[in-house]
């Protein structure tokens, strides 16, 4: 059973980025949450999502001592198979040829496939390039050296692991742990099914004194990261724009990014109350804010 689980994580370590199950795209300012592309803006999900792999990590050691260690770790089922072929003089050959392949794995956790093997493959960025150099010197470091000396001198979660380990775990105690693990992970998904696929953002671009009234310019900024087409429709309620109609319908295709520009001319203190609203999610998004005259 166990050998069937550590193949099932390693497979799992290689496919999950790439596929957009989960990863950071540090770059774009986005997160991938089992494909749905999210703004880093929306946190919520992703600092759910790591408390709950936290939580998960540390939690094994109530139900079994190195529990981790011995059947989730990557590194540690690596180590395994090179330890096993090593009789047949075959283990430096495979570390050899892991390293690159595991290197460009844990960057794809971070950084779009495709951006990372056109920056690795065409120089497109020295920055990226030089994280993938210094991964494949840390990875091959570990695979052709530490192998398991790694797990018992290193590694940071067997410290954390002697830290936080009880020293007498209880059915109860296992108990509390597996409900806490099941409720970040209904919490997670809730907040991912609350969390909207269309970021809606509005900023100030300019305010400028024009005789006896002021211009103010705003700029909404909206992203479409749902996998199909979205429309949304901005309605003013209260002070409408000189250069915008008082409702308009705005149409963004997936993956699509729209600045929507207007203005306000203001003599006196006026009120600005706007409803930005995705159709398909059938969501709304409320601004409302003051602004002064001369």
């Amino acid at each position: 059973m166990r050998k069937w689980i550590q193949l099932v994580i390693l497979l799992l370590f290689f496919i999950v980025p790439y596929t957009d199950l989960f990863r950071i795209d540090i770059p774009s300012g986005h997160y991938y949450w089992f494909t749905r592309r999210l703004s880093f803006s929306q946190a919520m999900p992703l600092l759910l999502t790591v408390l709950w792999l936290v939580f998960l990590v540390l939690g094994l050691t109530f139900f079994k001592p190195r529990l981790f260690c011995s059947h989730f770790c990557p590194h540690n089922t690596m180590s395994q198979v090179l330890r096993t072929i090593r009789r047949w003089k075959l283990d430096l050959p495979l570390a050899i040829l892991l390293t690159p392949p595991v290197a460009f794995t844990l960057l794809a956790y971070f950084v779009d496939p495709r951006t990372a093997w056109q920056a690795i493959t065409e120089g497109r960025s020295t920055i990226i390039l030089a994280f993938f150099i210094a991964l494949c010197l840390f990875i091959g470091f570990l695979l052709l050296k530490l192998r398991h000396q790694f797990c018992r001198n290193t590694c940071p979660y067997g410290y954390f692991q002697q830290l936080f380990r009880p020293e007498r775990t209880t059915r109860l105690g296992k108990v509390i742990t597996a409900s806490l693990l099941v409720l970040l992970a209904i919490a997670t998904a809730v907040s991912v099914r609350f969390t909207s696929g269309v970021e809606i953002d509005l900023g100030t671009i300019a305010r400028i004194h024009a005789g006896t009234r002021m211009i103010y310019t705003y700029e909404l900024r909206l992203v479409n990261n749902r996998s199909e087409q979205e429309r949304v429709t901005v309605t003013f309620q209260k002070l409408k724009p000189f250069n915008h109609p008082e409702e308009q319908q705005i149409v963004l295709q997936p993956g699509e990014e729209k600045q929507v520009p207007f203005s306000f001319q203001v003599e006196k203190t006026e009120e600005v109350l706007l409803d930005v609203c995705a159709e398909n999610e059938d969501r709304c998004k409320q601004f409302q804010f003051s602004l002064s005259g001369v």
